[in-house]
């Protein structure tokens, strides 16, 4: 079963998504649809072919296209905008003759001449979807326009027969060139609702220099690079692909990842990213990655897998949606109805219907929700805050509990040497030196917390063996040695007053000195905590490390509720209890032996590393937040933005009830013809999208 997402086209309110999804539910092999009307984005999961899709979406009235979810294109707003200024220079001249004072009067002929080019021209989209939509039984904002401006235009055609001197041309011309004008406003400003999504796939520069095999220079189009290649980057130029350095030393800028501001020193080994800057000196790298398997394109298909996923909030106006139409269409015909028996004819009864009808388009309820989503997790991107699903990061708006695994969560999960003990004749110096050389070459985190205990250089090491889960050994100046635990060694350690790891060195004549080694505890983590408990949430230490060391590193963070020797399936069952009392859980971790608890949580949020770590990796698969910056800032920025988002989707939810709430009673006691009636229902409306479309772009500051 696989996931794919497909652009639709025509959908213009949230009726429309409603059409979409059962469209595509009705087809066999699909399992789950979600629709977002903000990026005009379908997500499927299923078995079907995309040509077993595009018919029972096309009958439903609208397009099925495919699309490549890592390359976003900006929409092409040049055609609704000639639609927008036709419409409006063809209605000036009738708005202009009902101003007061103006002295001109357009005659019958040149007021339909005008007209009618702007409704069934400009407008044509209105009336074909609701044609193709009204075919199937079906009904949308197009239904609801297309019948207010076709009954406006053809009423005002009936009073130009008759000879009527005041003709409603201008009413019809007008209610579409306002909503055409409104919709060109809300696509202008949702297109920036995907600037950093685009900003993301920009950082990735068009060519490189790529060193060949007789060590000349070309320069060649980045798409042309494969795993293996050397590239050299310049200084002021970015990284062409993720790899390694293998010459050069210099630093590198990797904020528009990460949101760290600091420039990262780089030297052969470490990695490289694509897109980050580099400065100060050329570097030259080994390609590791290329095209969608980079992390930068995994970031950008990972942030637009999550803006077109639908937050839990959506769920209320989607079922609203699903009657909200049929219902104000029998409410135009009530309204009709009794202006009619109330009045005795029809001039005066189709105004209050026709802004009734037009009014109560559900366009803003459609975006409320999505388009929030869309933009709070493009800004969540530029602040090196990955987001793969939508509900995730609600949750963390919610959350009442946050649990933090111990080791590199609220510690650095770097162990470092404390304490040196001599059992033996040689000096601490000396037992550092020997140790150090024998994990010369182990990325065990153990390991380089005795490398980095000792400065020097490493002596060479003969005859040397790694003996999983237990040490090393080998020779060193003639001498062998064996590096270890206690079990390891066979030979008991002494009993020590403090926490930590200890190792021991021994040779021939047995044990000869103890390292003691431990992890501190994150700066940050005692200011992060009190935060968090400030804003209400209770907090949790999770680890399976010893009750001792767990306790005093919690009480040092300021944590009070500490689960200790727990494997990992321990910390899936705390999970579960959590949430069987109710509680919203967010869960804190590495991403990698946190992965149950992570995926078990409401939220899973995981620590990266920093931008090109390895870490990073394997955290992008295992939660579905992932946090590019090193520390616990980043908790705190992750859990303030699902608050504005949570806040920015309420407020847009309010003002679209509220709107029609509001509006909709108005309009049918006709308490809204003093102001313009179907005009001002047009420009209502189209304002009542963009004002959600720009509540929810606060979320980019």
């Amino acid at each position: 079963m696989s996931q794919q997402t497909y652009i639709v086209s025509g959908m213009t309110c949230a009726a429309c998504v409603r059409h979409v999804e059962k469209a595509l539910a009705s087809v066999p092999g699909i399992s789950t649809v979600a629709v977002n009307l903000a990026t005009s984005r379908v997500t499927v999961e299923g078995t079907a072919p995309f040509e077993a899709m595009v018919r029972p979406v096309e009958d439903a009235g609208y397009g099925l296209g495919r699309i490549e979810p890592e390359t976003p294109e900006s929409e092409d707003l040049r055609p609704a905008q000639r639609r927008m200024i036709f419409a409006l220079v063809l209605t000036a001249p009738m708005l202009g003759a009902m101003i007061p004072g103006l002295g001109w009067h357009l005659p019958g002929w040149l007021q339909a001449l005008l007209a009618t080019p702007v409704v069934f021209g400009a407008g044509l989209g209105f009336f074909r979807r609701a044609g193709r939509q009204a075919r199937h039984g079906q009904a949308s904002m197009d239904t609801l326009i297309a019948l207010g401006s076709g009954i406006a235009w053809a009423f005002a055609v009936g009073e130009w027969w008759r000879g009527a001197h005041h003709l409603s041309f201008e009413t019809a011309s007008a209610l579409v060139a306002f909503l055409l004008t409104g919709k060109y406003l809300e696509a202008r400003a949702k297109s920036h609702a995907t600037d950093a999504l685009r900003a993301l796939l920009s950082l990735t520069p068009p060519t490189a220099l790529r060193i060949e095999a007789d060590g000349s220079v070309l320069e060649v189009p980045v798409s042309m690079l494969q795993p293996g290649d050397r590239t050299r980057t310049l200084p002021g130029q970015a990284v062409p692909a993720d790899g390694r350095v293998i010459a050069g030393q210099a630093e590198v800028d990797e904020s528009m990842l990460t949101g760290e501001p600091m420039p990262v020193p780089k030297a052969p080994g470490d990695a490289l990213v694509a897109g980050t800057v580099v400065h100060g000196s050329a570097l030259e790298q080994v390609i590791q990655a290329v095209g969608a398997d980079t992390q930068l394109a995994r970031m950008a298909a990972m942030v637009a897998q999550a803006q077109g996923s639908k937050a839990p909030a959506q769920d209320l106006a989607d079922r609203i949606s699903a009657v909200f139409v049929p219902v104000i269409l029998a409410l135009a015909l009530g309204t009709f109805a009794g202006w009619w028996w109330l009045e005795g004819g029809f001039a005066h009864a189709w105004r209050p219907a026709v802004t009734l009808l037009v009014i109560a388009c559900p366009c803003a309820l459609g975006l409320a929700t999505p388009v929030a989503v869309m933009v709070g997790l493009g800004a969540a991107a530029r602040k090196g805050v990955l987001v793969r699903d939508a509900a995730a990061l609600e949750a963390l708006g919610q959350a009442t509990d946050l649990v933090f695994d111990k080791t590199g969560t609220l510690t650095e999960g770097q162990p470092r040497v404390r304490r040196v003990m001599s059992c033996g004749d040689g000096t601490d110096a000396e037992l550092l030196r020997v140790a150090a050389s024998l994990e010369r070459d182990s990325e065990h985190p153990i390991a380089r917390g005795i490398r980095a205990a000792h400065p020097g250089e490493a002596a060479a090491v003969a005859d040397f063996r790694a003996h999983p889960g237990g040490g090393v050994t080998g020779k060193v100046d003639g001498r062998s040695w064996r590096l270890g635990s206690e079990t390891f060694l066979a030979i008991p350690f002494p009993a020590l007053d403090e926490d930590g790891i200890s190792v021991g060195l021994a040779d021939e004549r047995g044990l000869q000195a103890i390292f003691v080694l431990g992890d501190r505890l994150r700066e940050e983590a005692p200011r992060v905590v009190e935060q968090l408990k400030r804003q209400g949430l209770r907090l949790h230490l999770l680890t399976g490390d010893r009750r001792a060391p767990a306790q005093v590193m919690a009480a040092a963070a300021g944590i009070s509720e500490v689960i200790a020797e727990v494997l990992p399936e321990g910390k899936l069952a705390q999970m579960k209890a959590l949430q069987a009392q109710g509680r919203v859980v967010g869960f804190v971790g590495d991403g990698v032996n946190d992965a149950p608890a992570l995926a078990q949580a409401d939220c899973g949020i995981a620590m990266g590393s920093g931008a090109g770590q390895q870490g990073t990796g394997a955290a992008m698969a295992a939660a579905p937040i992932v946090l590019l910056r090193p520390g616990l800032e980043p908790v705190l920025e992750a859990r303030k933005l699902a608050l504005r988002i949570h806040r920015v989707i309420r407020q847009n939810l309010a003002w679209a009830f509220g709107y029609n709430l509001v509006l909709v009673p108005l309009a049918a006691f006709g308490q809204l013809e003093r102001f313009g009636g179907p005009m001002l229902a047009g420009v209502a409306m189209g304002l009542s999208s963009l004002t959600v479309v720009l509540n929810a772009l606060r979320l980019r500051r």
